[in-house]
């Protein structure tokens, strides 16, 4: 009769391990740390009851040991609360209480998201200082792509988030797909309005009036999408400016009132909610005409979502890209793990019948 022990998170000491291979306890310290003579025969019977007990030896302990210490920067823009990259640097925050056991610390270079000298500001304070690894936020892909070069001659890893750029040697990317859900957006459009209604892109002014490797991104997947499926409409592209609604919200009154059917709408980043703002200023006839699509399950786009106002938001998990790029940083040097080169984060479609079991939902 064959036996089959299991053994289930036990604390397996070395000479528990000697004690079932039949060896002494110096045999296994020199087949764990591959260091001494050993006998093919013994060698073979340690490492059988390593693969039976599943054997992992306490990494925690060994690095306390070593008193290795890592630091990573962070590259990203400045948040209010509740905005996007909140979500994204609470996901990053969480991965770094986890391996402060492992020596590990971070330190945040923000910058403005819509201003490219802020960007430059950021990077320039960071290259002051000594680190092992960066995170990026490649919201302006020159300024990102000119930087990586630098980090890459001087061999310092980086981790891209939010969006990918292709082409470089960053160690990997944690984000969504944004031609994807640029994709996704417009089937999803489409399925509200007619093949030839009009649609409104809505740009969000802001200074200089940069458009994030993100959105361009996302507005390529969409057309593309539009393009092959015999949209035979008209594509309004609008520059909303927050601070002075007045040219916009005449733009948007006219191109809904002289439409015959149902207007499509969209914003490519985060800000659908000022679209939402904009539209509760005209008469709710006009309103009730337009079927809009947002990204981002922020708390103000949420609002809009469940109270009718948006027809569905596209999310890609912001908290788990930082926490998972943190994280993997961490293991290539922790544990010379090499991760995937590109991680996509889901591409949930939310809507307000579903949106509360979404954000309800924590890491």
């Amino acid at each position: 009769m064959c036996v089959h022990i299991v053994y289930l998170n036990m604390n397996i000491r070395i000479i528990d391990i000697a004690r079932l291979a039949g060896v002494s306890t110096g045999t296994v310290d020199r087949v764990l740390h591959n260091r001494g003579r050993v006998s093919e025969e013994k060698r073979a019977k340690v490492e059988k009851v390593l693969k039976e007990i599943n054997y992992e030896p306490n990494m925690v302990a060994r690095f306390l040991a070593s008193k290795k210490s890592y630091k990573f920067a962070i590259l990203a823009p400045t948040y209010s609360a509740g905005d996007y990259w909140e979500l994204v640097c609470e996901g990053i925050n969480r991965a770094a209480d986890e391996l402060k056991k492992f020596n590990i610390s971070i330190e945040y270079f923000l910058f403005n998201q819509y201003d490219r000298f802020s960007f430059v500001n950021a990077t320039n304070a960071f290259k002051e200082k000594e680190f092992d690894g960066v995170l990026i936020a490649t919201l302006f892909g020159d300024y990102v792509i000119k930087l990586s070069k630098e980090l890459d001659a001087k061999g310092l890893p980086y981790i891209y988030i939010d969006s990918g750029i292709s082409g470089q040697k960053d160690l990997s990317y944690f984000g969504g797909d944004s031609f994807g859900s640029g994709t996704i957006a417009a089937k999803l459009l489409l399925s509200e309005i007619s093949l030839d209604a009009q649609i409104i892109i809505a740009h969000i002014r802001f200074r200089y009036r940069e458009i994030s490797v993100q959105m361009k991104t996302r507005e390529r997947g969409f057309m593309l999408y539009l393009d092959n499926h015999n949209f035979t409409g008209k594509i309004h592209h609008i520059e909303i400016n927050p601070d002075d609604y007045v040219k916009s919200l005449g733009e948007l009154e006219s191109i809904i009132r002289e439409s015959t059917g149902v207007v499509g709408g969209i914003v490519l980043n985060s800000r659908i909610y000022e679209l939402v703002t904009l539209l509760g200023k005209l008469d709710k006839s006009l309103q009730d005409k337009i079927k809009l699509i947002g990204h981002d399950a922020i708390d103000r786009n949420v609002r809009g979502l469940k109270d009718g106002q948006i027809s569905f938001i596209l999310s890609q998990r912001p908290d788990l890209q930082g926490y998972d790029a943190l994280k993997a940083m961490a293991n290539y040097f922790l544990f010379k793990q090499l991760p995937q080169k590109v991680n996509y984060m889901p591409i949930d479609i939310l809507i307000k019948e579903n949106v509360d079991y979404y954000t309800n939902y924590k890491l």
